[in-house]
Parts: C-alpha cells; sequence; structure tokens
C-alpha cells in the first residue's frame, strides 16, 4: 500500500525504528549467554542508538520548509513486524541474530533508495543520500564485526 507523508515523518518513523530496534538487541542482550552472540548484541544495540540519534540530528534540516514536501512511499514495516516475520528462536543464534542485523540494514536501504527515487527537491534528496551513505557505512562496519565474531 502507497503512503503519502512529509520528508521529516519518514526521518521521526525511521528514527522510532532503530530505537525500537535497539529495545529488541536489548531485550535478546538480556537472555543471552553465548559471548560472541552478546558481542554482537551489543554491537547491533550500540549501532541502533547511534543510526536513530544521527536521525535526531537531521531534525534541524526537518525544520526546513523543504522537509515540509509530500513523498509517495511504500515501506510502512515495524520492527516489531520485521523481528516478528524472522521467527527468531527463544535464544537466537549468532547467525539468526546477524540475519536480523541484515535485514533491518536492507530495510533502510530499501527505504531510503525508494524516498530519494520519489523525491524531486535537490535539497530534500541530499538528506536521503546523505542518510543512504551513512547507512551503508554501518553495513559494512557490522559486516567487519561479524567477521570478527566468526575469528573468535
Amino acid at each position: 500500500m502507497k503512503t503519502f507523508k512529509q520528508a521529516h515523518e519518514v526521518l521521526k518513523n525511521a528514527q522510532k525504528f532503530h530505537l525500537d530496534m535497539a529495545g529488541v538487541y536489548q531485550q535478546l542482550l538480556d537472555g543471552a549467554q553465548d559471548n560472541r552472540t552478546r558481542l554482537l548484541l551489543k554491537h547491533l544495540h550500540e549501532h541502533e542508538l547511534r543510526m536513530a540519534n544521527n536521525l535526531k540530528n537531521y531534525g534541524a534540516v526537518a525544520q526546513q520548509k523543504a522537509m515540509q514536501t509530500w513523498l509517495q512511499y511504500t515501506n510502512e514495516e515495524t520492527a516489531g513486524d520485521l523481528v516478528k516475520n524472522l521467527y527468531l528462536s527463544d535464544k537466537p543464534s549468532i547467525e539468526e541474530i546477524n540475519q536480523l542485523g541484515q535485514e533491518v540494514d536492507r530495510y533502510f536501504s530499501d527505504l531510503y533508495h525508494s524516498v530519494y527515487g520519489s523525491i524531486e527537491s535537490a535539497e530534500v534528496k541530499e538528506v536521503f543520500e546523505n542518510l543512504k551513505q551513512i547507512q551503508d557505512k554501518e553495513r559494512i562496519t557490522l559486516s567487519m564485526a561479524t567477521n570478527s565474531l566468526w575469528d573468535m
């Protein structure tokens, strides 16, 4: 279903998604016993908080008139939906946690790509291009962290 939202609302929803995922990772961390899984969950939790903070910092940009631009996009998934659709076990393995992290990254990459493609304002396009670049850099960092855990 296609939805119409203003650009600043998309940023707010993305920030909430990151905060919700940080909560999911914290809950999983509280129940995890394997050290490698705990390290990955801690990294993912911090990653989600960092990404939420990045979006919060874009709040000043969201005050600009350009961020009142109406956008049409289809990404309406919540953090809860994403987790529920992955069917995590009661004590998720490091592989399941890694898959979850990759799905979150995919979600945001798709979101920013879809929003970017529907924008005509160069100023708003730049905001979402920057967010996509930040997300891509974080995905690489996550991949490197995960690879380090496999070597332990």
